[in-house]
């Protein structure tokens, strides 16, 4: 038998070919660790959420306007005094800060997974996506940080960390409601953000001005600082839920 006919037919790819099997690139470690994302953050918040809940439940008692007050006053104790080892009433609070401390931290390691996937909903926009991602990893920092390092420990630490926390989250929160306002496709998901931005710069600017010596203590900014985590929490289960629902299609 003749074989160069064979020969030539493989050559120029007549011949009938050896199947080779397809290899498919294994997903990878950062786009599992994206898609886990948006679920984590969920989980996260519903942590968060019961944790600060025994922390309130724990708390013996104490405002920065009434000392006596007996309990936790859900609008007028701030989250820093959930995490003071003793209350603001004089009585001891290991219990209670230990879970106060643990929601924070929980709140901050949320947070860096929550900013890095926001971007995704306005992919067009890299510049605000690179700002969000930078704004809100020091943010993260910051907010685990006020749970290490609590005011009642480090009284002339906290105030910077609050700044750092607060200023860059904002910052970050503001480069996502441009980018998500700039998409169009979602104008809720900016408006709710736009809530929570208007609401948390009010608070912090007021927080820093009853800051300055001789000014008054207003309960106004304990608060406001309730209604804006109540805000801000609802828009990142609100944005968890959309880019969840949006990789599944």
């Amino acid at each position: 038998m003749d074989n160069r006919g064979s020969v030539a037919s493989w050559a120029t790819g007549t011949g009938r070919a050896l199947s080779t099997p397809v290899h498919r690139p294994s997903t990878g470690f950062l786009e599992r660790f994206d898609r886990a994302a948006p679920a984590a953050v969920l989980a996260e918040t519903a942590v968060f959420v019961i944790l600060i809940a025994l922390a309130m439940r724990a708390y013996p008692g104490g405002t920065a306007w009434d000392p006596t007050a007996r309990g936790h006053d859900f609008w007028l104790n701030y989250l820093c005094d959930l995490e003071r080892r003793t209350a603001l009433d004089g009585h001891p609070n290991d219990v209670g800060a230990a879970f106060a401390r643990a929601a924070m931290v929980v709140l901050g390691s949320g947070s860096f997974l929550f900013w890095r996937f926001l971007p995704g909903l306005f992919p067009a926009r890299a510049a605000l996506g690179g700002v969000v991602r930078l704004f809100g990893s020091i943010s993260a920092g910051g907010i685990v940080a006020v749970g290490l390092l609590p005011a009642d420990q480090f009284p002339g630490l906290h105030p910077i960390l609050m700044l750092v926390a607060g200023g860059t989250g904002i910052g970050a929160a503001v480069a996502s409601v441009l980018g998500l306002f700039a998409h169009s496709a979602r104008p809720y998901l900016a408006t709710v953000g736009a809530c929570a931005v208007l609401l948390s710069a009010i608070d912090l600017a007021l927080y820093f001005e009853q800051m300055v010596p001789g000014a008054p203590s207003m309960r106004a900014v304990a608060v406001l600082e309730r209604v804006a985590l109540l805000v801000a929490l609802g828009w990142r289960a609100l944005v968890a839920l959309t880019v969840a629902t949006r990789s599944r299609t």
